[in-house]
């Protein structure tokens, strides 16, 4: 988890959601809704690069610093320890009800699956990951979701996991998760509202990005 010491000297907190920006190449359909946001921007070291292409004023960058290669005069929080990514920095050094993050999905296959682990190491923050296709968050202890009947609700075990579902065509009840063995990708609601209630073990749940909002409300209550 890195180094402790420096994750207790470098904290910001935000009363407001946040947006991410990852390194990754930004799906154009996000292009205006990143533009337009007026949320608090931190960018994770190479994130800043893009911010600067779409002439964005980051109001934080976080990271160790190898990737960003412009110059900046706003608030940095320089983390040289090597034992997360910059993404996981993000997280340790900033407090917000909700993180959505651009540029950490796509792009190299060993960053998008780092970017799914870390989010099941910090299962009590709100952060949404937006794709070209599809959104993911870490599935908390219990997600009610009110989506369309027909949506496709995915369900991906980070570990041995078990869970109990309501709204869904194919119920999760005594279903032994594991990615190694069985996931719950590709399932559906069979309804208004979906629940979700994890057990044991950890998960990932992905919609499709138009569900955004639902998936805010779901893991923030707003």
């Amino acid at each position: 988890m890195g180094n402790n010491d420096q994750k207790h000297r470098h904290t910001v907190e935000y009363k407001a959601p946040v947006v991410l920006l990852g390194g990754a190449e930004v799906p154009s359909r996000h292009l205006r809704p990143l533009v337009d946001s007026n949320a608090p921007l931190i960018c994770a070291d190479g994130g800043a690069n893009t911010a600067v292409e779409f002439r964005l004023k980051p109001d934080l960058i976080v990271g160790d610093m190898d990737s960003f290669s412009g110059a900046f005069d706003g608030q940095v929080i320089h983390l040289s320890e090597q034992d997360t990514t910059d993404f996981e920095k993000c997280l340790y050094s900033v407090k917000a009800p909700l993180y959505l993050g651009y540029g950490f999905l796509g792009g190299r296959v060993d960053h998008e699956l780092t970017a799914l682990s870390v989010l099941v190491r910090y299962p009590e923050r709100a952060v949404i990951l937006l794709g070209d296709q599809d959104i993911c968050f870490c599935c908390p202890k219990e997600l009610v979701l009110d989506v369309p009947k027909g949506t496709r609700v995915s369900i991906f075990p980070m570990s041995d996991t078990k869970m109990r579902s309501t709204g869904l065509k194919w119920p999760l009840d005594d279903v032994a998760l594991s990615p190694i063995t069985r996931s719950g990708t590709s399932n559906m609601a069979s309804g208004p509202t979906v629940s979700l209630y994890l057990d044991e073990g950890d998960a990932i749940v992905m919609l499709p990005v138009k569900h955004l909002e639902a998936a805010k409300r779901a893991l923030t209550g707003r």
